[in-house]
């Protein structure tokens, strides 16, 4: 004959049932906040981002466009922030043999047609192009960016100005430009000091660039 087992204590029934409803209280309030969250990110992010993406339609180019431009060494290729820049921007330069050298957490440095660069990002974003306002100064930085991409051997937000071989995108096209002409696209005050760290959008408030256009993807 088979034994029962024992009746259970009072006290772990009710410890289990405690937990039972205190697990059922957290999956609802999980569901609550979720569902909340998800509304207002609907309604503060993603419609403001989407209002400001037609918004830039309307006065930016399309992407055809800029495939058909001509352009020239030196030439700077910007996407603001994006969540295929990781919200922190990007942006590439234009070598003597019209690639765009650019360097990415993935490289750490690409060299790639204007066509494979531009797949890299997503629909929706944008592209600003910049040039320099003196061609010669372009050329210079182009030719330094072709010669010296393959030192690049590391990733890094690293502060040393000086460093090639730890780099990052607006930091390896600030020293091709530094480096060939001495022209600071950053345009700090203290420029002399050889630390700190050269955000993509620093470079794209530089009065030594004019704006050849604004395209999107």
């Amino acid at each position: 004959m088979k034994k029962s087992s024992p009746p259970r204590p009072q006290k772990v029934m009710l410890v289990q049932h405690w937990f039972k409803k205190v697990n059922k209280k957290r999956i609802k309030w999980s569901a609550v906040y979720f569902a909340t969250a998800g509304a207002l990110h609907r309604l503060l992010v993603e419609g403001r981002r989407q209002r400001a993406a037609v918004k830039r339609q309307q006065q930016d180019m399309p992407l055809s466009t800029l495939k058909s431009m001509k352009l020239e060494p030196g030439d700077i290729l910007y996407t603001p922030s994006s969540e295929s820049t990781y919200y922190a921007g990007h942006m590439g330069i234009v070598g003597l043999d019209g690639k765009v050298y650019h360097v990415h957490p993935y490289g750490p440095v690409f060299a790639d047609t204007l066509d494979w660069y531009l797949t890299r990002f997503y629909e929706g974003d944008r592209f600003i192009v910049f040039r320099t306002k003196l061609r010669q100064v372009g050329t210079r930085a182009a030719e330094w960016v072709q010669e010296n991409y393959e030192q690049v051997r590391f990733y890094r937000l690293q502060t040393n100005l000086l460093s090639i071989e730890q780099n990052y995108c607006s930091k390896f096209i600030y020293q091709a430009y530094k480096f060939t002409s001495g022209l600071d696209l950053w345009e700090r005050k203290f420029a002399k000091m050889k630390q700190g760290f050269i955000y993509p959008f620093r470079i794209e408030r530089s009065s030594n660039l004019d704006v050849l256009g604004t395209f999107y993807k």
